[in-house]
């Protein structure tokens, strides 16, 4: 879901924004990196963890975004950092 508008949120423990905004963008960034190479990573786009400077970080599948809105999450053993869908952001449908 790389391009998909979200709202970055701690929903355990303290993290900065600076650290959160941190993983969460190196986390895209890997994922970009593995969808341009020819030999993707293990879970790469398709939700298995994936370790970030100390973070384990996964993306959800689609039917579980659209429950909850959660398109992925970074977790250590004190903190959590979820990207939730920023449906304010999105275009709407026949724009």
């Amino acid at each position: 879901m790389i391009n998909t508008p979200v709202v970055i949120k701690v929903s355990k423990g303290t993290v900065t924004c600076t650290a959160a905004m941190s993983v969460e963008n190196d986390y895209t960034a890997a994922l970009k990196r593995d969808l341009s190479s020819s030999h993707s990573a293990e879970g790469n786009g398709g939700g298995a963890p994936v370790t970030i400077d100390g973070w384990t970080c996964q993306g959800y599948p689609t039917p579980e975004v659209l429950k909850n809105g959660v398109t992925s999450e970074c977790h250590t053993a004190s903190a959590d950092v979820i990207a939730v869908l920023n449906l304010l952001s999105s275009p709407s449908a026949g724009r």
